[in-house]
């Protein structure tokens, strides 16, 4: 398998789980709305929304991060020589791998203190199993920015492209 067919089998997996979850918290929210019209709230409906909404955040980054969408400030970078911009291409790498290994590393802690704990309003949700996404999604992130290192340094340092992929502030 090419990288190119990794990358696109994964973002289509991110895509898939991130779409089951939007319908997920779709029919969550319009369920909540419909039983608290009808006079009979859900107990567990803003429990359960806020977990979804959650870990529609956390997949939602390691997409975004596959496709280059976060907030990024190219022109500036690129305003550097050559030698500069490598040096700053690999420190940043550095620094964002640092923080998710840190996010993943301690969002695994996490779930070892929680181990035993429920959901406030569902009492048969494990809280390790909510709390999960931390590591999973800092993993993923992890692996979408490795997808796009050769991508990032061809537009990046070499300027081999005009097309800016993320805002430009």
């Amino acid at each position: 398998m090419t990288l190119q067919k990794f990358i696109n089998s994964y973002e289509k997996i991110l895509k898939l789980i991130l779409f089951i979850m939007m319908v997920a918290l779709a029919v969550t929210v319009l369920l909540g709305v419909t039983f608290r019209f009808a006079g009979s709230a859900l107990v567990w409906y803003d429990e359960v929304a806020a977990v979804q909404l959650a870990w529609i955040t956390y997949y939602g980054s390691a997409y975004a991060a596959l496709k280059g969408a976060h907030i990024s400030v190219p022109s500036i970078f690129k305003a550097f020589p050559l030698v500069l911009r490598k040096i700053f291409f690999v420190v940043s790498k550095l620094v964002v791998y640092g923080f998710l290994i840190l996010l993943a590393y301690y969002g695994y802690l996490v779930l070892t203190l929680i181990t035993g704990e429920t959901l406030v309003t569902l009492e048969w949700v494990p809280q390790p199993f909510v709390q999960s996404v931390i590591p999973i999604a800092s993993c993923l992130f992890i692996l979408s920015e490795t997808l796009r290192i050769p991508e990032d340094y061809k537009n990046l340092v070499l300027q081999t492209t005009g097309d800016e992929q993320t805002g430009d502030i």
